[in-house]
């Protein structure tokens, strides 16, 4: 969520229609942590964002002491982040295997930034993106990344969800964890969009999500809001 008006003056200009949206739901990088990172502390470390939104994440990581970089092409949303006291590198994320940095992350993170559709159907492709967010952080560092798969291109169902199931060996096979995002109610509690079915979040470093006790009473009260807007919009229908 943006409240400052220069930030906001400069989202209006994004590409990303939904950046756009200074009251875009903030939702995620608080639960997120809670729930996938505990025990980890931010404190002292250098942490790459994948597409940093309004930068939610990052000013997160700033606040607990962290020192939080970004990748984004887009030239009014970099500004944004350099407003809030970030390293922003312009670069397109679908050339991530050009970008160099001179020592690697302690973590990675990235929502929705990413898209396995882009190297469809070069398997090669898609391996070496992996192959790249592995390199890009210490060994004994981290990665939380969720995938926003979409295409132009005329495919069926199967052959949509079998490009999935890919992207889900591929990291497996690279030392990753997958976490399966579920409706959109349990992915929009996180923040993540859920346009499609065998949505994961893939972690690498992080312990096995784990919900707490406090997240389970959130998403309890999250459910029967989203349920009650359904419910009202059905309502209101002509």
């Amino acid at each position: 969520m943006l409240t400052h008006p220069e930030d906001i003056r400069l989202a209006a200009s994004a590409q990303e229609p939904g950046i756009r949206l200074p009251n875009r739901s903030p939702r995620g990088p608080a639960e997120i942590l809670r729930d996938f990172f505990p025990h980890v502390s931010l404190q002292g470390k250098r942490i790459l964002e994948l597409g940093p939104g309004h930068y939610e994440f990052c000013d997160l990581v700033q606040s607990q002491g962290g020192r939080a970089e970004a990748i984004e092409l887009d030239p009014p949303v970099a500004e944004i982040g350099r407003r809030h006291g970030h390293v922003v590198h312009r670069h397109d994320l679908r050339a991530l295997g050009t970008f160099d940095t001179n020592e690697p992350y302690d973590g990675l993170f990235g929502k929705g930034s990413n898209n396995p559709f882009w190297f469809y159907p070069d398997e090669t492709a898609l391996e070496a993106y992996i192959l790249k967010l592995r390199a890009l952080v210490r060994p004994d560092g981290w990665i939380w990344i969720v995938s926003c798969p979409y295409t132009a291109l005329d495919l069926d169902a199967r052959t949509f969800a079998s490009w999935l199931d890919l992207e889900h060996r591929l990291y497996l096979r690279h030392g990753f964890a997958a976490w399966p995002v579920g409706d959109s109610v349990q992915g929009g509690f996180y923040g993540i969009s859920v346009p499609c079915d065998g949505l994961r979040v893939f972690t690498f470093g992080l312990p096995a999500h784990r919900w707490s006790a406090r997240s389970r009473l959130h998403l309890a009260a999250f459910t029967a809001r989203r349920r009650a807007s359904t419910l009202a919009r059905r309502l209101l229908r002509p």
